[in-house]
């Protein structure tokens, strides 16, 4: 039996993936620089060619991550409010209802772009790339870069 034969490498850990995509990295690389303005991811990571929309309503996925937490927050500040309200009657609504709605306006802005990467993070872990896809990555990544004769 050879132990020095050299085997497929590794895909990441689904862990990995999801760390990269909660720090608003490629998924795949972990390249930086996949964010081209806070409302709008690139096409592709600029460091290993991964497209990120791999199919029609990819980013339906993310829609659902992005409304799951707002809701969480939401229903965080819902219970915290029953929280009070069981220990002090006379506790007024009007933070809450404030707070309820600053959530529902400035969570999903905010955890907009984050929602996109974790989904690209999940959807690699759950559909790892087909060899033609690689094959796509590679060529994108070679044709954006200069040839090595021309980086001296």
């Amino acid at each position: 039996m050879d132990l020095e034969t050299p085997s497929e490498p590794r895909p990441p850990r689904v862990s990995t993936l999801l760390w990269r995509g909660l720090r608003l990295r490629c998924p795949r690389c972990g390249g930086r620089g996949v964010l081209e303005s806070w409302f709008r991811l690139a096409d592709r990571c600029p460091t290993c060619g991964y497209r990120f929309v791999r199919e029609d309503g990819f980013w339906l996925g993310a829609y659902v991550i992005n409304f799951g937490v707002v809701e969480a927050i939401i229903g965080a500040v819902l219970f915290g409010y029953i929280f009070v309200a069981a220990n002090n009657p006379d506790a007024s609504a009007v933070p809450v209802i404030v707070a309820g709605i600053v959530a529902a306006i400035a969570a999903p802005i905010l955890f907009f772009p984050f929602s996109r990467t974790i989904w690209a993070a999940i959807d690699l872990a759950i559909r790892p790339l087909e060899p033609a896809e690689e094959a796509e990555a590679v060529t994108y990544v070679e044709s954006v870069s200069p040839p090595a004769a021309e980086q001296k």
